[in-house]
């Protein structure tokens, strides 16, 4: 098995499809340090000025006109609270550098999600190609028991989805302390940050065995693509058209990508419609719940255990040709 596993890594590593991926990859993740060192960057003086003036404007526009607005609010109908109008405060305006924690804990979230897509395309090209040139035909031949080839080509993918989603993050949080160091920014959380980048390689190795499972049972890599385009549809529909709808709100918990921020941030938290009804009429609160590690963990690890069943079971019973 170890042997299995040793050149199926091999032959992962020697496609040119993941040697192109890999460093378009590579320069996505240099790239996104531009936008790290913008938010990191002191504010310049000209940007002061700017939001020194835009500051006055606003607040001599609150002592001119507020008691008016608050008047014509209550005239709507608006509570007294409803309609108070807070002075302006130059904190609102002012332009401070992102903190070191932010900063990285965004970096870290957006180049995981980067990495976990990358990892899922080149696991489901790693056995879509194969179905698709033949040569898995050939391997069968070579290696007539199907559950030995179809382990070893996943846990390939494992070690590598894993050791890419590490050094993914490991580059990324030394790239944002590296830009934190030369504007003299405040470092902090560094041990909570080394273990979200730890958790993104969770997430990255969980997108790659899904990549790999769907062209296992549709056969094709833009099967996969299929399916991965097909949810995010889905999703973008549940987030936008149907946003509104508290059933969408409440099916949160049971959704993909919310455990999986669960895994990655170590919490996920979201809000829930809850409708009231008083004197005034029916009124919307949102109330905000949390899933626990715990939740995503257990949740993503029954889903991956499904999918790798099926695939399994499929690929040991169904003809390859």
């Amino acid at each position: 098995m170890t042997r299995l596993v040793v050149t199926e890594v091999t032959r992962l590593l020697s496609r040119r499809f993941t040697g192109i991926a890999l460093i378009l990859l590579l320069l996505g993740l240099g790239g996104y340090q531009f936008v790290v060192n913008q938010s990191l960057s002191p504010v310049a003086g000209e940007q002061l000025a700017a939001a020194q003036r835009s500051y006055e404007q606003s607040h001599q526009d609150w002592v001119d006109n507020h008691e008016k607005y608050e008047q014509d609010c209550r005239e709507t109908g608006g509570t007294a609270e409803q309609c108070t109008i807070p002075e302006p405060t130059m904190a609102e305006f002012s332009m401070a550098p992102t903190p070191f924690k932010e900063a990285a804990t965004t970096a870290l979230e957006v180049s995981s999600a980067v990495i976990a897509l990358v990892a899922f395309m080149i696991a489901a090209s790693f056995i879509g190609a194969e179905y698709t040139s033949g040569s898995i035909v050939n391997w069968l031949t070579f290696i007539p028991r199907r559950g030995r080839v179809f382990w070893s080509k996943l846990l390939s993918l494992v070690g590598f989805s894993v050791l890419l989603g590490a050094f993914g993050a490991a580059l990324v949080l030394a790239g944002a302390l590296t830009l934190a160091r030369l504007h003299a920014s405040h470092t902090e959380s560094l041990r909570q940050l080394a273990e979200m980048g730890a958790r993104s390689s969770l997430a990255v190795m969980g997108l790659a065995v899904l990549g790999f499972c769907f062209a296992v049972i549709t056969r094709h890599t833009a099967g996969a693509l299929g399916v991965l385009l097909g949810y995010a549809i889905v999703w973008f529909l549940r987030m936008s058209v149907l946003a509104e709808r508290q059933w969408v709100q409440r099916s949160i918990p049971w959704t993909p990508e919310a455990n999986l921020a669960a895994i990655v941030e170590h919490g996920y938290t979201y809000s829930v419609p809850i409708q009231k009804v008083t004197g005034d009429g029916a009124n919307i609160e949102f109330v905000e719940r949390t899933l626990s590690f715990t939740h995503g963990a257990v949740y993503w690890s029954a889903l991956l255990a499904l999918v790798i069943l099926s695939s399994l079971l499929i690929f040991r019973r169904r003809d390859v040709i």
